[in-house]
């Protein structure tokens, strides 16, 4: 079953902007993985990593993964977007997937510090230090909030309208902060 989840392309990259809250500024993204299954709906890394394991597929797994992110980063460049990418994944890379990891980065034109990929026991924990959430960036207002806070998963293809609905409410938010 997932064999054919992978051949299928149920598996989907879900996004976290990392904001720093006192510009707006998107300081990075963090990407882990969610299978979109047809019975079960999206299911995290945890849900479906023994059976991922046990079919051995997670080396291609990966590189199919990276792949995806390739392409987001080319799909969110072509959205005006120039973001650089932390992609959580479920292996600890072994130095030849590493080695491949670099030849796709260098077949895409794509510089190595734009996508960072990372072994993680759960692909997809966060880890920001001073963590803020959206209501304590509102109650100290744009101008005293500090730190960075993490937006709400979802899909990179949902990413740049996400992007842009942030921005406009975080100009509103600054606005009224410079009025009080």
């Amino acid at each position: 079953m997932i064999g054919n989840a992978l051949e299928l392309g149920q598996f989907e990259l879900w996004c976290q902007p990392h904001v720093t809250a006192r510009d707006g500024s998107v300081s990075r993204i963090q990407a882990s993985v969610r299978w979109r299954h047809p019975q079960r709906g999206v299911l995290p890394f945890s849900a479906f990593a023994g059976e991922l394991a046990a079919a051995g597929l997670q080396q291609v797994f990966v590189l199919h993964m990276v792949c995806d992110a390739l392409a987001a980063l080319r799909m969110w460049e072509a959205d005006s977007f120039s973001l650089a990418l932390d992609l959580c994944l479920p292996l600890q890379l072994m130095p030849a997937l590493a080695a491949q990891i670099g030849g796709l980065l260098a077949q895409a034109g794509v510089a190595p510090e734009r996508l960072v990929v990372r072994g993680s026991e759960v692909a997809g924990c966060c880890k920001v230090s001073n963590l803020l959430d959206w209501l304590q960036v509102c109650e100290a207002g744009c101008a005293r909030a500090a730190g960075d806070f993490i937006v709400a998963p979802q899909p990179m293809q949902a990413l740049p309208a996400a992007l842009r609905r942030w921005q406009a409410s975080y100009s509103v938010m600054s606005a009224a902060d410079a009025f009080s």
